[in-house]
């Protein structure tokens, strides 16, 4: 039995149930910890401090002060919302010429001894 589940914020189609494709274990855990690093501050009714408000910093050039930003960050946001994982690293690789940054996240889910990547591209949207 599952550990965590969540459903799929992609609302696909279980094929058997016809119900919302359920995630379960590291996967819930890596579609929260990416929910959390893309939602800013404010955005949610209720709790105005969830949230990493990275958005913003993604419209100015890129840059290793940016970068590091970023990772203070997105450490934060994850050591205050996400008790479910032990943080081990946040890493964030600047792309200059597309203006873009590359964020590995490494977890272990609590009460597991396997380490977890979750990459994610954060770039602007026009």
């Amino acid at each position: 039995m599952a550990k965590y589940s969540d459903i799929d914020l992609n609302f696909s189609r279980n094929p058997v149930t016809n119900d919302v494709s359920i995630l379960q274990d590291a996967d819930s855990i890596k579609a929260a910890v990416k929910n959390l690093i893309l939602t800013d501050a404010g955005e949610r009714p209720f709790n105005p401090t969830l949230g990493s408000s990275i958005r913003g910093l993604l419209f100015e050039p890129a840059s290793p002060i940016i970068a590091s930003e970023l990772e203070a960050r997105i450490r934060n946001v994850l050591r205050n919302f996400e008790p479910r994982i032990q943080l081990l690293q946040v890493d964030v690789v600047t792309i200059f010429d597309r203006n873009e940054f590359e964020v590995t996240i490494g977890f272990r889910m609590t009460g597991d001894t396997r380490t977890t990547l979750v990459p994610i591209t954060l770039k602007r949207l026009r």
